[in-house]
């Protein structure tokens, strides 16, 4: 046991040796224990890089939330408001957002969506991939921005992790693909994998009409 020292007691030269000797080995293991937090660092970074990169399996993503209740007040967008509130569910299951609607997709308004994107059956949707801010996503490969934040915003999504995809029913319900709107996306942020989602209209039966 080392010895322990007491106000008033008189080190020989062999104990002062022994106190030297402790405190290099006591630095030694000091050094050593920084050099392991580094090196761990360095590691855990690396792995973040590959992930990130797609080299490595990214990490699993949260349970996504997905809603409809979305409320647009601008005037010029009532259309597009009136299909929103059609929506009788959402839901994610396995990367398919299906849309429920309470009417068919023919009695649904006709809205110019502008910016090349056409005249279509637009509604719109809210999504939530995670909880922290959307512009650390990557939406089909472009990072969301401010912008995308403040639309969530401005049709009451106010919860961080939130944004809006519009979609056209019309095309997703005919499956047509060839247009500027698709009914696929892929969402990459961070650590995360890669993820696929699918787009699916569904209309009320015969029976429920």
């Amino acid at each position: 046991m080392p010895k322990v020292w007491k106000t008033g007691d008189v080190i020989e030269a062999a104990d002062l040796n022994n106190l030297e000797n402790r405190q290099a080995a006591n630095m030694d293991a000091l050094a050593a224990d920084a050099n392991l937090v580094t090196a761990v660092a360095g590691i855990n970074s690396l792995i973040a890089a590959m992930k990130s990169a797609d080299i490595m399996v990214g990490d699993e993503w949260p349970d996504m939330t997905v809603t409809a209740e979305l409320d647009d007040e601008w005037p010029g967008h009532v259309a597009r408001q009136e299909n929103t509130e059609k929506i009788e569910s959402v839901a994610e299951d396995d990367g398919v957002i299906t849309i429920t609607l309470s009417v068919p997709v023919s009695e649904l308004n006709d809205f110019d969506a502008g910016g090349g994107w056409g005249v279509h059956k637009w509604l719109g949707i809210g999504i939530r991939p995670w909880t922290s801010a959307i512009t650390g996503l990557y939406y089909n490969g472009s990072q969301l921005t401010a912008e995308d934040v403040t639309e969530a915003q401005g049709v009451g999504l106010t919860d961080t992790g939130y944004f809006v995809r519009w979609v056209a029913a019309d095309l997703v319900l005919a499956g047509d693909n060839s247009q500027k709107s698709k009914d696929t996306f892929t969402l990459k942020a961070g650590t995360y994998a890669k993820a696929y989602y699918k787009l699916k209209i569904v209309e009320p039966s015969d029976e429920e009409e």
